[in-house]
Parts: C-alpha cells; sequence; structure tokens
C-alpha cells in the first residue's frame, strides 16, 4: 500500500440507497405540520378557520389510515 491510498478515505462499495417516495400519510403530516405553522392563536378571519378546518379534515383522515 502506497502512502497516497493511506492518506485518502475509503471509497464506498455501494451507491447510497435512493430516497423512497414519500407515502400518502407521509405527505398528510407534511401538509398539517405546514398549516399547524400558519396557525394564529386568538385570530378568528375566514382564512384561519379554512387552515382550521383543513387540519381537522387531514386529523381524520390521518387517523382512519393509521386505524386501517
Amino acid at each position: 500500500m502506497t502512502w497516497i491510498a493511506r492518506s485518502l478515505p475509503p471509497e464506498p462499495d455501494d451507491d447510497p440507497p435512493a430516497a423512497r417516495p414519500p407515502t400518502a400519510a407521509e405527505q398528510l403530516r407534511a401538509e398539517r405540520a405546514a398549516l399547524l405553522a400558519q396557525v394564529r392563536p386568538r385570530v378568528r378571519s375566514s382564512r384561519q378557520e379554512r387552515i382550521r378546518r383543513r387540519i381537522r379534515d387531514l386529523t381524520r383522515t390521518l387517523l382512519t389510515l393509521e386505524a386501517a
């Protein structure tokens, strides 16, 4: 083994595994998390009500997916 081979880090034999596409539940969780960040406490506007309604629907869908 030469000095240059010892000084270089070892090369990986295989490529890293390909990223798998997100599942439906993961996509719903990501959308729900993004919407939760937009909720403002004690604000009762029509936009906030739509956000809360969507979060409610996503939560119900996630619970039915997990129960199945």
